[in-house]
């Protein structure tokens, strides 16, 4: 049978628009959180990278990567040899502690937390788009104190959060010198942050309140790429990449409400249906890296590399229409690795087994957070680990290339800490992403 295929079909494309749209419609239900920590700026940031990246500590700014779409650096995507589409998972466990008084509890959080397609357009031009969540929040957070006029009677605060931010991501590169590349993202951001106070009185002659907090939030920033790599004689190589993300102000429609409360419903509206329009302020931040590795002619990709990242987050420039706690400046340091044996080792480079053609992924982070709380920082740590797994193909037609990988990232970290009475989170999150690889516009004679 004679098969055409110069073109990308309209059942493809409409395919990949109805599941964009599909995680579109249904990311506000996904986008979940269950620490108390998200309470401050945007809520807890999720990660940018994949999951194969995630394997490997996160570093990934450097590594040049021909069947992944790299969204830490925008100047990767010319890398890429193939289309590639890439949906990804997360399922975290989280066990949050505290000393006084002794609470221990394990939450859970999962859903669909990647959909980006990545399309070499020519030898010198990549582009990458990507629907991908950005921050969550969701808490609930209670702490009781002494009627002032009265101690033998309290009063319980409730502190509740819900929602979270989405950004859609289009990005560019391009080689513009042997070894020299630039890149541009165009990074789109909207959702919603809801907030809410109840103020609950053991006393009943006084009434309960509670006060409400919305905002809608939308806007643009850029992230800038470079990224430069220089391979030796030997087909080892080094890069080096940065990237820049500036700070800009983000719009949003913010409204509130205050109630008297009967139970949990509500009785009377005090203030009801103030709205009013302001500026979320996006911190600016950086990072770069350095990678080491092995390229081979016979795979796509690297057969072995070493990545080190560092990235710095100037948290201190966020600010809030409304009453939401500042943040401070921090940083995180990534280092990580991979390797494959069949392309490692030369005693291995004719095995077809499945575990030759296995890639182990190995890393560890540090991080400085951007949350300070009465003077005591708030640090996350961890150690990670990945495989890419190769999916067989079958039934090629004669020059027909695909790759398809199961891709499997977990990492085992902690956050936070028992000094000031804080609340200490430990964490094992596992990163379940399948990626396809495809060589689009060839015209195949025979199938």
């Amino acid at each position: 049978m004679i098969t055409s295929l110069s073109t990308i079909s309209t059942k493809t494309k409409s395919l990949v628009l109805g599941a964009l749209l599909a995680i579109g419609f249904s990311a506000e239900a996904q986008t979940n959180s269950v620490s108390p920590y998200s309470r401050f700026g945007f809520g807890d940031p999720y990660p940018v990278s994949n999951a194969r990246y995630l394997g490997m500590g996160g570093a990934s700014i450097a590594l040049p990567d021909g069947l992944n779409i790299n969204f830490a650096n925008p100047a990767s995507y010319h890398n890429l040899e193939l289309t590639t589409f890439n949906v990804g998972f997360e399922g975290s466990f989280i066990r949050q502690e505290q000393e006084n008084p002794a609470i221990s509890l394990i939450n859970n959080r999962s859903g669909m937390r990647n959909l980006s397609v990545g399309v070499p357009l020519y030898d010198w031009w990549g582009s990458a788009l990507a629907l991908k969540p950005y921050s969550f929040k969701g808490y609930e957070i209670s702490s009781e104190r002494s009627m002032a006029n009265d101690p033998s009677k309290t009063i319980t605060d409730i502190f509740k959060g819900e929602g979270g931010l989405n950004s859609i991501i289009w990005g560019n590169s391009f080689a513009v010198a042997k070894g020299l590349s630039l890149g541009l993202n165009f990074n789109y951001l909207f959702g919603s942050l809801r907030e809410s106070t109840t103020v609950n009185f053991s006393d009943f002659t006084f009434l309960d309140t509670r006060s409400d907090q919305e905002s809608l939030i939308k806007g643009w920033f850029l992230n800038y790429g470079m990224s430069y790599k220089y391979t030796m004689s030997n087909d080892q190589f080094i890069a080096l990449g940065a990237y820049f993300q500036n700070g800009t102000g983000l719009s949003s429609t913010n409204s509130s409400f205050q109630y008297t409360l009967d139970g949990t419903r509500a009785l009377d509206t005090l203030i009801g249906g103030a709205t009013s329009e302001g500026d979320f302020n996006l911190p600016s931040e950086f990072g770069f890296g350095l990678s080491y590795g092995k390229q081979t002619e016979s795979a796509l990709q690297a057969a072995w590399a070493i990545n080190l990242d560092y990235e710095s987050y100037s948290g201190s420039e966020f600010s809030s229409p409304l009453t939401y706690s500042p943040l401070v400046d921090g940083y995180k340091a990534e280092l990580g690795g991979f390797f494959t044996p069949r392309y490692t080792f030369k005693n291995l480079e004719r095995g077809t087994g499945f575990f030759n053609n296995t890639e182990y992924r190995f890393g560890a982070f540090y991080e400085k957070t951007p949350i300070n709380i009465s003077g005591t920082d708030l640090y996350n740590y961890g150690i990670t680990f990945g495989l890419g797994l190769p999916i067989r193909q079958r039934n090629l037609a004669p020059g027909e290339y695909k790759v398809s990988t199961l891709n499997i990232g977990v990492i085992a970290g902690r956050r936070g800490t028992f000094e000031n009475n804080l609340i200490r989170e430990e964490y094992l999150s596992f990163y379940l992403a399948v990626t396809f690889n495809d060589k689009w516009f060839i015209e195949y004679k025979y199938r």
